[in-house]
């Protein structure tokens, strides 16, 4: 089971712990403690559950309400728009709703060069990666591929031009992150992002997990992580 497919089953597991013991969420949990990311998408998802939960509980119709809707219309005077029973209830949904929405984007944490680092890590372990792996070509081909390139100075090129070198497109921390691999002397995975959608610090920070190493920088237009399974002495040598 790999992160994608361990996120969308645990989509559908109840906050109360109850469907923990069925084999199938049971793996998914393992794979959250396995995966930092994925456990702390699962911890963030755990929390808004628990939030959204309480404010419901919390959430009383108006005085009423049931028999209105029942009876139909009155006999007496229509009460004020604004005092009927549905209005009250509508805004009511209306305030919880706008309070949670509120909350949500307080819980989740900006993007950041960290974030970036995690996700494209996440992504070259997930089991399907490798599956459709995107080639650098044409300019980028030539410059990650020539032994003299160190990636440290960055990649001179735009947005519409890594796409049209071969670059996919992955979404990390909720921007579109573009992706390109190139060989050189084992397979090398680089991640592109806009600075403005990961700002943070922009020194080079190197970091492992299990066989994985990888180097997170930026410079004034883009935000770099570059990954490899060859270790820390290959990937300084190409950085």
């Amino acid at each position: 089971m790999n992160t994608t497919e361990a996120k969308f089953i645990l989509q559908a597991r109840r906050p109360d712990g109850r469907d923990d013991a069925d084999p199938c969420f049971a793996a998914a949990l393992e794979q959250a403690r396995r995966d930092p990311v994925l456990g702390e998408w699962l911890e963030r998802e755990r929390a808004f559950d628990e939030v959204v939960a309480a404010r419901l509980r919390s959430v009383q119709p108006p005085a009423g309400l049931r028999d209105a809707i029942l009876s139909g219309a009155s006999l007496g005077p229509m009460p004020p728009f604004w005092r009927r029973p549905q209005v009250l209830a509508t805004a009511a949904c209306v305030t919880l709703i706008l309070g949670l929405a509120a909350f949500w984007t307080v819980l989740i944490p900006p993007a950041d060069v960290e974030q970036l680092a995690r996700g494209a890590m996440a992504e070259v372990d997930s089991v399907s990666h490798h599956k459709r792996m995107p080639f650098a070509r044409g300019e980028l081909r030539a410059l990650l591929s020539n032994p003299a390139t160190r990636l440290a100075a960055g990649v001179d090129m735009d947005i519409d031009r890594l796409k049209a070198d071969g670059c996919r497109t992955v979404r990390i921390a909720g921007h579109d992150v573009l992706e390109a691999c190139f060989e050189r002397g084992g397979e090398f995975h680089l991640y592109i992002g806009r600075r403005e959608d990961f700002p943070g610090d922009a020194e080079p920070m190197f970091r492992e997990r299990g066989k994985l190493a990888a180097v997170s920088w930026a410079d004034s237009r883009h935000a770099y992580v570059l990954v490899t399974d060859e270790g820390g002495a290959a990937l300084r040598n190409v950085f």
